[in-house]
């Protein structure tokens, strides 16, 4: 899974346009202002603003290439929100107040991703005018009609909720499919095109972005960090850490044991044809979430391509990941019957990440305030990474206070007490989840 040796194949780096200009190793002993650790959508998003809005020397480190992480492996799902808390978990540890402002940011988020788009001339295919929860199972319906109260009362998001027939006239039929949310905000994007088109976008208002530069190690002499790769040092005299569910242990010892890395996997068919869709009454394109805690993800693309993604193994190993390809066509079929035997042309997988937080941090080090972050997006990246970056670079600058950020997105996520049990953990809550959904 860590292998950045070579671009992940996936339907986004079959589809993806070149970028318009390389970025070359680290191959020299350099120094900037500021260095940013990780090139996807909140390294990138810092590096456009820092460069762009406030002319300040940056420089990009990326393990792969640019975009060669989540920010360019994800179903290209613009939603909200980044947390897996509920709404009355937030509010009973945050407060209303901060939960409407986390909300807010939630939703700033979605047309930030969109007016940068369109700012700096991004080609990412941008389709729809919201986002669909599909409620999987008869009796989660109540749960959802109260969702969408508690959206429109408490956050003013605007929802429609469809019953199982209205929303098979305009969204789609399967054998999981009772009814529907729909919540105006956010749309679907081309991951990876989004991704090379703020490194683009970074490197032309000055920044320098370094591909294939993994930070082997870190060091700190005399104020300033410096960043070894195999070619050459980066020294700075800020850095900040925007890896989120890559994040290799001992990059720095204050972000050890601090996040889970969870694989999600992605499938997508062939083209399907108007007859194959009208078997299933497919009518949207807007992005697709269902109501399993354990997740099935969808939608349909341009080009008539369907994407169905999934979380589920925990090991990595190409054996597992094999294994993990079968069950979703097996299960994408028992969804969908009538495609279940449309071929599939693409397997690809990734990593979210989770942290014991349950909200994304935010923030700079108590202890070195010149070492700052942006992690643990809760599988939600498309269109929170992007803000924190913003955020993030207005607050290195001294334009923002960092700790104005809503309560739930500020500091750091707590470490997990024993490190090495992680993946024994998130055994056990899929399996618990699995119980659940399956009720």
């Amino acid at each position: 899974m860590y292998d950045d040796s070579h671009a992940v194949p996936s339907y986004w780096e079959a589809t993806a346009k070149s970028p318009a200009q390389s970025y070359s190793p680290l191959q020299s002993d350099e120094a900037c202002d500021i260095a940013i650790i990780g090139g996807g959508y909140t390294g990138l998003s810092a590096a456009l603003h820092l460069a762009r809005d406030h002319s300040i020397d940056v420089r990009v480190l990326e393990a792969g290439h640019i975009g060669w992480g989540a920010s360019g492996r994800n179903g290209g799902f613009c939603c909200i929100p980044a947390t897996k808390m509920s709404i009355d978990q937030m509010v009973a540890k945050f407060g209303l107040q901060e939960t409407k402002r986390f909300y807010a940011s939630q939703i700033e988020g979605a047309e930030l991703t969109r007016s940068l788009s369109a700012e700096e001339n991004i080609d990412c295919d941008i389709v729809s005018d919201g986002n669909f929860n599909v409620v999987h199972a008869p009796n989660c319906f109540d749960e959802i009609k109260q969702e969408a109260e508690q959206l429109e009362k408490l956050f003013s998001i605007k929802t429609t909720l469809y019953s199982k027939e209205e929303f098979a006239e305009i969204g789609h039929d399967s054998t999981e499919q009772f009814g529907a949310l729909h919540m105006q905000v956010g749309f679907a994007l081309h991951p990876l095109k989004f991704a090379q088109g703020l490194g683009l976008a970074a490197a032309r208002h000055g920044a320098k972005l370094h591909a294939h530069s993994f930070a082997g190690a870190w060091n700190k002499n005399d104020g300033w960090h410096e960043l070894v790769t195999r070619d050459g040092t980066l020294r700075a005299r800020q850095v900040l850490v925007a890896t989120n569910g890559f994040t290799r242990e001992g990059l720095h010892s204050q972000f050890d044991n601090m996040m889970l890395p969870a694989i999600s996997n992605i499938i997508v068919t062939r083209p399907l044809t108007d007859n194959e869709l009208q078997a299933q009454s497919w009518h949207t394109e807007n992005p697709i979430c269902n109501t399993r805690t354990l997740l099935f993800y969808y939608r349909m693309l341009p080009d008539k391509r369907f994407l169905f993604g999934a979380r589920g193994d925990t090991t990595g190993t190409v054996r597992d990941g094999e294994k993990m390809k079968h069950w979703m066509i097996k299960r994408m079929g028992e969804v969908f019957p009538s495609w279940r035997d449309i071929e599939i042309d693409h397997y690809w997988r990734g990593l979210v990440c989770v942290t014991r937080k349950l909200t994304p941090s935010v923030g700079k080090l108590n202890d070195d305030p010149s070492v700052w972050y942006g992690f643990g997006y809760q599988a939600n990246g498309v269109n929170t990474a992007p803000w924190c970056g913003m955020k993030l670079a207005h607050a290195i600058a001294g334009k923002e206070n960092i700790g104005d950020l809503p309560a739930p997105l500020r500091g750091l996520a707590p470490k997990f007490p024993i490190g090495a049990m992680r993946t024994w953990a998130l055994r056990g809550a899929y399996a618990w989840y699995k119980f659940k959904d399956d009720r």
